[in-house]
């Protein structure tokens, strides 16, 4: 139906994984605004917001109390365990959804769980909420091609779902 959108799906991805590496800065971001501001002003509005965590660390540079906040994420999680995390936080998932965004305009709550295996491999993404077909395929795609630190279980690395909400608007 849309025989194009695999391409951009790995165009806009590729681009973004392409973008010079910035240096992972102490201060922790919240939120990405956007590449240019709107027409008639100088400002550039937040494009990604409302995260409680930096989406520019890892798992592993979270603060305890981040940490807390990530485990809460799930309904019942004993304390030694721990949840899977993107390797390079959440910022390469969030800015690969606000350029597609950009060029989608959808409007709607998107719900995409990961199912990350013992590797920090993305074996399998269900999606609850559809602001569109497109942008679930778009979000499926992106969430498959990243990396993830595992899931750990009583000690050991094992399989577990990671999920993502996201609230798409056009303003």
């Amino acid at each position: 139906m849309y025989p194009h959108l695999h391409i951009a799906v790995a165009a806009v991805f590729i681009g973004v994984l392409a973008t010079p590496a910035q240096a992972q800065s102490d201060t922790p971001q919240f939120g990405i605004k956007s590449d240019r501001p709107p027409t008639g002003s100088m400002i550039r509005r937040e494009a990604v917001s409302g995260s409680r965590i930096p989406i520019n660390r890892p798992y592993e540079k979270l603060t305890e109390s981040e940490r807390e906040q990530v485990r809460n994420w799930y309904e019942s999680m004993p304390e030694a365990d721990e949840p899977p995390f993107p390797k390079d936080g959440l910022r390469p998932i969030l800015d690969a959804l606000r350029k597609a965004q950009d060029k989608l305009f959808v409007t709607g709550d998107l719900f995409p769980i990961a199912t990350v295996d013992s590797t920090g491999v993305v074996t399998n993404v269900k999606a609850i909420g559809s602001p569109s077909p497109e942008m679930v395929r778009f979000a499926s795609s992106v969430m498959l091609l990243t990396r993830f630190k595992p899931a750990v279980c009583t000690g050991s690395p094992c399989q577990m779902e990671f999920p993502l909400w996201q609230i798409f608007r056009v303003e």
